[in-house]
């Protein structure tokens, strides 16, 4: 299988890529900056592109089979404008060429209709919202353009503090309210879970939370 990996260079990315590659698949690795990805494999190809371009998202996306996107905001506003044109783009070219399989990451600051909501819950948003609005913004943005699109997504939406623990293949997935979520969560095994989500219909068109 041939997948097309977003946010690439970024340490979550870099898992995608390397437990793909780990699995034999051919990866395609969309990259702003080529020099910033050190992975170098036989079936990894890098194409450098920025996010706003459609026609290089198009190019990255051609021929295969899945698309991971492991984008997320940083804070800044015009690099989280960025990923939000991105996810739009991406979308474009899923639908163009009929590619339905689409793992995204997104955060529990994007509500879901299964959540239970709490005081806790919301404090933490309008803290979020507040403190890192371009963060808040494109996180809720870009997950509803993914929730309207016709593909057959998968939002993981992170739930802890990501760390760089090893991957033991060890998450909870779930709901905010109805499941246990844990506070921390490893790259390796998100990296792992989304990989697992390829062919697997059990989130399709869901939003889960994830922790370790």
């Amino acid at each position: 299988m041939q997948i097309t990996v977003f946010g690439a260079s970024g340490k979550t990315g870099s898992q995608v890529i390397q437990q793909a590659l780990n699995r034999s698949y051919q990866v395609v690795a969309y990259v702003r900056e080529a020099a910033k990805l050190t992975l170098t494999d036989s079936n990894l190809k890098v194409v450098e592109g920025q996010l706003d371009d459609l026609n290089m998202v198009k190019q990255a996306i051609s021929g295969s089979q899945a698309v991971v996107s492991a984008l997320g905001p940083t804070g800044k506003p015009e690099s989280d404008q960025q990923i939000s044109l991105g996810i739009a783009n991406i979308l474009t070219a899923l639908k163009e060429f009929g590619i339905k399989r689409f793992v995204a990451l997104s955060t529990t600051s994007a509500q879901d209709a299964l959540d239970i909501d709490s005081t806790k819950f919301k404090l933490r948003r309008t803290m979020i919202r507040k403190g890192s609005p371009s963060y808040y913004e494109s996180i809720v943005k870009y997950t509803e353009l993914v929730r309207q699109s016709d593909c057959d997504w998968t939002l993981l939406r992170i739930a802890s503090l990501l760390t760089d623990k090893p991957l033991n293949k060890s998450v909870h997935v779930g709901y905010l309210g109805k499941d246990k979520l844990q506070s921390k969560l490893s790259r390796a095994n998100l990296a792992w879970y989304m990989l697992e989500q390829l062919n697997s219909t059990e989130f399709v068109r869901q939003a889960p939370a994830i922790s370790d």
